[in-house]
């Protein structure tokens, strides 16, 4: 068993299976709390509406968050700016590089001024290929 087991979300098989048992019987209520664990804009109208036989199916409807911000800003803003946000490991095991939330930040910071400066806008998918 994992030696930090203590530190987990969930801590043991048995309460895992209760977590199961609960998300399949109260499912929408389940995704409700689990999602309220991240920073939205707009909360949703609905958790779930699904439709298995017309593979309809759509989650959060009418939701809006902000991806970047969930994954690193927020945890900055709690006091873990300098904390390993990334560990970037290269195809030769000795290539690695560990990237806290604040070096992060600024790397993502960089990025998206570039494309602001090609003119890449929301709406806009731009492709990143290699041609070797």
């Amino acid at each position: 068993m994992y030696k930090d087991s203590n530190k987990a979300y969930i801590k043991s098989f048995d309460e895992y299976q209760k977590v199961y048992k609960n998300s399949i019987s109260n499912n929408p209520l389940f995704w409700e709390k689990i999602a309220d664990r991240i920073s939205w804009y707009d909360k949703w109208d609905t958790v779930s509406n699904v439709d298995y036989k017309k593979a309809d199916i759509k989650w959060f409807e009418g939701a809006k968050l902000n991806v970047s911000y969930n994954c690193i800003d927020r945890h900055i803003e709690n006091g873990y700016g300098d904390k390993t946000a990334l560990i970037w490991e290269g195809n030769d095991p000795s290539e690695d590089k560990a990237f806290t939330y604040s070096q992060l930040l600024d790397k993502v910071a960089t990025f998206a001024n570039a494309l602001k400066k090609i003119n890449i806008r929301k709406g806009l998918y731009p492709v990143i290929y290699n041609i070797s």
